[in-house]
């Protein structure tokens, strides 16, 4: 208390020292260019900046909106944002431009607009004057719908523009005749044909040797292949702060207590007073406030939400204790307040709406008459003898439930409308008749009920005490000054911990492997000050310590022969066995010595396409198809290096297809293929054509 005394008393001092140290930081910012003036943009996209503050908005927007995590809603921003800047320049560079009467026609045909009564005529049609007069009037009377009507309008032009381009690229995209003449042949010239396959694996590796120099020349002729973007990798031990067996006896002895009156002295007047136990509270509201960590909730439970124990707890009777119980990362203590017999159903309707009923569509323009008339016809067809609900419920529901048959799942009391509750929890399973709401007209099948339970539980939730706190941090700190000290091995295995692995993580990963979202380990071993072998402790979210060492720290670039040789020996050593059999037999093979000497069969494979690719007994192997497609009748091949093996074969048999009287289909269906295939790169192309500064590490 004499520590507190002396803080207040110094208090204006410290208030003073601190705002003295904000204002001097600020003004040091100003100066010497470290200061908000002279902030980084986030991004620079070609001859486009994007500051920070734009780009914050749009992350908390998606964080919002998304539920995402700020990482994962800040890497969304950036494809956002670099693609919607590539494309604004690109625009600008063509000449490409959205007019007034662009925009109004995307509205005019958008169903959103349509169907929007504010801007329909007297025969509800949409009316683009009425449109036209609503934002004139927002500009004027309400800037906030405004606003959000210029951004709307924004976004509106760049899909109009994006429109227009695709366009553009379908245009230039155009196959002849002959192309469509050959796709034909391709899908339906056929082949039958001998061949022997020597799989790779039954020529041994020893016969041919992969040197790191090979390796390195693979890398070099195909670096494309090998583009690495700069990575780090860690190793890790974790410290877990979790309840230990004496924190959660602790937590079970506490609850014990409140089995039986506790005997207390009131100070005030200055006597002992008996509290009741969990059992015989009267006010249970106020006992709960008072001991739980957990509020007291009246909502009604199923089997299925009470878990482990549904089955004791359902057996209590009225005010009956159980417990304590360990539920999850939980402790209880629950007493039964009531039982509700049949208080959960499980029911599905088909719903008939009308003109000017709750929530009905603007399609919906039948009566209330109508509607009644149409709702008493289809229950009658409900209750025929074989009848399909569910099928009877997506042809004339007008319910959002119709394309899950009318399916409502279960229900308590009080969760649907007035008249709906009382006839689906009156009426015994089977029931099927008509109900009248503010929505409509519903006949209402009654399918299941099930019993449920109010039960009023004191919550202790399990967590480590001070002491078990206090330890795990000593063990963590002790490990972080022996791994400095000794090495990051050393100081595990003495302590007996293992160490964990995160390899290649990326400048804007979030995520390690088995510890969940750590953005603060992962900046650390970005940082310019982070050497390799360096060791940190970091506070896990949630409890617990991680000590990290920094065990490789790759840069931007190619990849290096060590990395690669798993992904490139593979490939060579096929390379050097085709060439081993090249050179073995040159011009002089045979399907008979090729098999002989190496323990095949001579195998068939009839009808044959060159679009399948695919060799029966062989698998797919498109190259292998498409040399026996080049060969003459009973023209033998030289070898061919296959996927999964090196081929020799030969033609049996030719069959041409039938020609057509016109190959514009395929010609067609060629264009459409490109087209698709194009379509999801288009964004990715337009983003290469420029220059991206990505300053996303500094701010996130």
């Amino acid at each position: 208390m004499a520590i507190l005394g002396k803080i207040r008393e110094k208090s204006i001092v410290l208030i003073v020292v601190i705002g003295m140290a904000l204002f001097a930081f600020v003004i040091s910012g100003v100066f010497d260019g470290a200061g908000a003036m002279s902030q980084e943009p986030v991004a620079i996209v070609g001859d486009e900046e994007v500051n920070i503050e734009q780009f914050s908005r749009r992350v908390d927007a998606v964080e919002r909106n998304t539920g995402m995590t700020n990482v994962q809603a800040v890497n969304t921003v950036w494809d956002q944002i670099v693609t919607e800047h590539s494309f604004d320049q690109l625009q600008e560079e063509l000449g490409l431009a959205v007019g007034r009467d662009h925009v109004e026609n995307f509205i005019s045909n958008s169903p959103g607009f349509r169907q929007d009564s504010r801007f329909q005529n007297a025969l509800g049609e949409f009316d683009i004057v009425a449109f036209t007069d609503f934002i004139n009037d927002s500009k004027r009377n309400n800037p906030e719908i405004y606003r959000q009507w210029q951004l709307q309008e924004e976004s509106i032009q760049s899909s109009i523009s994006k429109q227009l381009y695709t366009t553009m690229i379908r245009a230039g995209i155009y196959h002849t005749a002959f192309d469509g003449k050959a796709a034909h042949a391709l899908e339906n010239d056929k082949i039958s044909i001998s061949y022997v396959k020597v799989p790779y694996s039954s020529i041994p590796d020893s016969l041919v040797g992969v040197t790191g120099r090979d390796i390195k020349k693979y890398i070099n002729t195909h670096t494309a292949d090998f583009e690495v973007e700069e990575s780090r990798s860690i190793r890790y031990v974790v410290f877990d702060e979790t309840a230990s067996v004496d924190d959660n006896l602790a937590i079970e002895n506490e609850l014990k207590k409140l089995l039986e009156p506790q005997v207390i002295f009131n100070e005030i007047s200055e006597s002992e007073e008996i509290l009741p136990s969990f059992f015989q509270t009267e006010n249970l509201q106020e006992f709960i406030a008072e001991y739980s960590e957990v509020p007291y909730d009246e909502t009604y439970q199923t089997k299925a939400q009470l878990g482990t124990y549904a089955n004791t707890l359902f057996e209590l009777k009225e005010g009956e204790v159980f417990g304590p119980y360990k539920d999850g990362s939980q402790f209880k203590l629950s007493r039964m307040i009531d039982v509700d017999r049949g208080g959960s159903v499980k029911a599905r309707h088909i719903l008939f709406a009308y003109a000017g009923s709750q929530s009905a569509s603007s399609e919906v323009t039948r009566t209330k008459a109508e509607a009644r008339r149409e709702a008493y016809r289809v229950l009658r067809l409900a209750r025929a003898k074989g009848a399909d609900f569910a099928e009877l419920a997506r042809t004339y529901s007008n319910g959002p439930s119709k394309n899950r048959g009318g399916d409502l799942g279960f229900f308590k009391r009080g969760d649907m409308v007035e008249a709906f509750n009382d006839y689906a929890f009156a009426r015994p399973i089977g029931s099927i008749g008509v109900v009248e709401t503010d929505f409509g007209f519903h006949i209402i099948e009654v399918q299941e009920k099930e019993d449920v339970v109010l039960i009023a539980s004191v919550v202790k939730k399990i967590v480590p005490s001070e002491a078990t706190s206090n330890e795990v941090f000593r063990l963590a700190t002790e490990f972080e000054i022996d791994s400095k000290k000794n090495g990051f091995a050393s100081a595990a295995e003495t302590s007996g911990n293992d160490p964990r692995s995160a390899a290649n993580l990326s400048l804007m990963d979030e995520s390690i492997p088995s510890l969940g979202a750590q953005r603060t380990i992962v900046k650390w071993a970005f940082e310019e000050e982070t050497r390799l072998n360096d060791i940190k402790r970091f506070d896990l979210i949630g409890g617990g310590y991680v000590v990290a060492e920094l065990t490789d720290a790759t840069p931007a670039g190619t990849s290096s022969v060590e990395d690669a040789q798993n992904r490139v020996r593979p490939i060579l050593l096929q390379d050097k066995k085709y060439e081993l059999l090249v050179s073995k037999y040159g011009d002089n093979a045979t399907l008979a010595k090729l098999a002989k000497d190496y323990g095949q069969t001579i195998s068939t494979s009839s009808a044959i396409n060159a679009a399948a690719g695919s060799i029966a007994g062989a698998g797919i192997e498109p190259f292998v198809v498409g040399s026996g497609f080049s060969l003459e009748m009973n023209e033998t091949s030289a070898l061919i290096q296959g996927k999964q093996g090196i081929f020799i074969l030969e033609v049996d048999l030719f069959e041409e297809a039938t020609p057509l009287r016109s190959y514009e289909g395929f010609s067609s269906l060629l264009s459409d293929e490109v087209i698709n295939r194009l379509r999801p790169l288009v964004d990715e192309v337009i983003r290469d054509k420029y220059e991206v500064v990505d300053n996303r590490f500094d701010y996130f």
